[in-house]
């Protein structure tokens, strides 16, 4: 008795489809992945604004955002304020890329006038 063979059926479309959706997923994930490791960091990039100033005689708060501009997160960021004489400092947890935060500076003159803001360093986590 002669063997039956089964019929040649060509794949269905849809399988077809989801094959190729499989590869341009597959695709666009690889490119990606080699764009992030091949392009070039560099360091982060501190910038202290002055945004805002609250209070009275005595006792005046100065509101700072800082802003990293840089490709890369900078963590334990220190940042100075001098007005005159008196010196203001605080440390913020990080900073990420592309990121900003906002910070308060106390000082005893109003900081309008004269404030030097400065990043005084950080670490790469």
């Amino acid at each position: 008795m002669p063997k039956k063979t089964a019929p040649h059926t060509r794949p269905p479309v849809l399988e077809w489809i989801m094959g190729g959706l499989g590869l341009l997923l597959t695709l666009a994930v690889l490119a990606i992945i080699l764009r992030e490791g091949l392009s070039a960091g560099g360091p982060p990039v501190i910038e202290p604004t002055l945004q805002a100033v609250h209070g009275g005689p005595g006792q005046w708060r100065a509101e700072v955002e800082v802003r990293n501009t840089g490709p890369t997160t900078a963590a334990a960021v220190e940042i100075e304020g001098r007005l005159g004489d008196e010196t203001a400092a605080a440390t913020l947890d990080y900073v990420p890329a592309g990121g900003r935060e906002t910070i308060t500076l106390g000082f005893a003159a109003d900081p309008r006038a004269g404030l030097e803001l400065h990043a005084r360093g950080w670490t790469e986590p």
